[in-house]
């Protein structure tokens, strides 16, 4: 039962609906209780959807979900989103790097993983990364950036 909570609290997500998502996740954890197999991956999507309706609290449910998970990287996942939204990059990147100790293949994290290493590689390599030319060049040569959301990251 908790299942059916989960996949439609998931769809609500992302459909951008996060009260909805918050409800049927919540719907998911009463279902499935605090030992259920999957309570670590309900709890980080129930943390998810409530930092994108402005509640820090939820960024401690991912965290705490992701400290007492070791086999779920969609947790580190939903981690790393709730990170990023708030504005913590370098949390959201070890995060990433945790889930991938997990899951190596896991797809949205090695999406995630390419697009949050925005260094490259450097233009003059004879040059310091800080040398003005590098970064003159480094302005010039560098693609547009993607915006990167939570959607982004979750897609």
């Amino acid at each position: 039962m908790s299942e059916v909570f989960l996949q439609k609290g998931r769809e609500s997500l992302l459909a951008q609906d996060y009260m909805a998502a918050k409800r049927e996740f919540n719907q998911a954890l009463n279902a499935s209780g605090e030992h259920h197999h999957l309570s670590n991956r309900i709890t980080s999507f129930l943390g998810l959807a409530q930092v994108l309706t402005s509640d820090r609290n939820g960024l401690l449910l991912c965290r705490d979900a992701a400290g007492a998970e070791v086999a779920d990287a969609d947790v580190y996942l939903n981690l790393a989103c709730a990170e990023w939204h708030l504005n913590n990059r370098k949390r959201a990147f070890e995060a990433i790097t945790r889930g991938r100790e997990i899951d190596a293949r896991h797809p949205q994290l090695l999406k995630a993983a390419q697009l949050l290493d925005a260094r490259r590689k450097v233009v003059l390599p004879f040059l310091k990364r800080e040398h003005v030319l590098n970064r003159l060049l480094g302005r010039m040569w560098r693609k547009r950036p993607v915006e990167l959301t939570v959607h982004t990251l979750l897609s």
